[in-house]
């Protein structure tokens, strides 16, 4: 694709339910938009596909990305569509891996048909392109590597063949809670799960953008939105495996650290905006958290903070500017390519620190 100008990226990071909570903030983001760009009461408000240019997630950040980029969704039909997922996919204990992953491709089919379009939509494709948007997921025969599945082609490889429904299993294929994915046949056949070192993919969507637009092409705004600051991780004195399992998923799924490395790294250009719940979503507040309702409340209060309000106002401003000066080569140059292998390392570290504490339990 030819390189574009005042570019607009947004990054969705993993967090399960706790999506509502990047929905909310959309919810706001997309009336701000909205008041700035209507000139009258009369004008059609735009959807979010048509403000930004590309929007990547991994997790339930991938499920929402592929609804408001390649379904071209409002916000309230990604809402209702997210809230049909949880109901059926997620919030029932009692489900297996398998049933789990069947609920969850069920309730994408009644969202492909909702939109009318055929429920073996591949990924790729000149049907609905909306816009530009990518998904990380993990080869299960090698999770430790991370790879995109994509809306648009890029030169530098050929197209994957996996259907939209296919790729949201994919990213969303958290295990063991989630079952595999399988795509292509014969030698092509490969079989994926949720990426575990990719739950924050802002530096996925800045090298992205590099591949679809070109190094030239200058950046106007980087939106990355979380799920809510986890809190303390503590290892468990009780719970057996069960409980260290569910502590290494927090350690490996923890974005605010990387956030920050990332406001480090590229916050002094001005472009990048990071909005995350403060306060209310930790994991100490496991019941409230398990509810929509207990999400978006506590997503509300933070989007009334003053701190918060001068942020939007601060990323306003920038997907209106015209001027953008910032480019991709320099984006990529200083958001430091190194970042993904102190992730595996700190991945690999908390894996042994684990199966330590689990080998003196056990």
């Amino acid at each position: 694709m030819a390189s574009k100008m005042n570019l607009k990226l947004v990054s969705l990071d993993d967090g399960g339910i706790r999506g509502f909570s990047q929905l909310e903030i959309m919810s706001n983001i997309m009336h701000r938009l909205n008041w700035e760009h209507q000139s009258d009461e009369s004008e059609e408000c735009r959807l979010p596909y048509e403000h930004f240019d590309l929007i990547g997630g991994s997790g339930t950040g991938g499920l929402i990305a592929i609804l408001l980029g390649k379904l071209r969704m409002s916000v309230e039909e990604a809402s209702d569509t997210f809230f049909s997922i949880v109901e059926h996919a997620y919030t029932p204990s009692n489900l297996s891996a398998s049933e789990r992953s069947g609920a969850l491709r069920k309730c994408m089919e009644d969202a492909m048909r909702s939109k009318g379009l055929p429920i073996d939509l591949q990924l790729v494709g000149k049907q609905q392109a909306g816009c530009p948007c990518f998904v990380v997921a993990s080869p299960r025969t090698n999770a430790s590597s991370t790879l995109c599945f994509r809306s648009y082609p890029i030169r530098s490889q050929p197209s994957s063949k996996i259907t939209v429904i296919d790729a949201v299993l994919a990213t969303c294929a958290t295990q063991p809670d989630f079952a595999s994915v399988h795509s292509g046949s014969g030698l092509k056949r490969r079989e994926y799960i949720s990426s575990s070192g990719a739950a924050y993919p802002t530096h996925e969507a800045i090298s992205e953008a590099h591949l679809l637009f070109g190094g030239d092409a200058t950046v106007a705004s980087i939106l990355s939105m979380g799920t809510g600051h986890p809190g303390i991780i503590s290892f468990p004195q009780e719970g057996g495996e069960a409980a260290l399992l569910k502590t290494m998923r927090e350690m490996m799924h923890d974005c605010e650290q990387r956030a920050q490395q990332m406001e480090q790294q590229i916050g002094r250009d001005g472009i990048y905006s990071r909005l995350s719940v403060e306060q209310g979503l930790q994991n100490h507040h496991s019941e409230q958290t398990s509810k929509p309702e207990w999400i978006v409340a506590q997503t509300e209060d933070y989007l009334n903070l003053r701190d918060t309000r001068n942020k939007l106002d601060l990323f306003v401003k920038n997907i209106t500017d015209q001027t953008a000066t910032i480019t991709l080569d320099h984006l990529r140059h200083v958001s430091d390519s190194r970042a993904p292998e102190r992730m595996a390392v700190s991945v690999e570290k908390s894996l042994g620190i684990l199966s330590e504490q689990a080998s003196l339990k056990f």
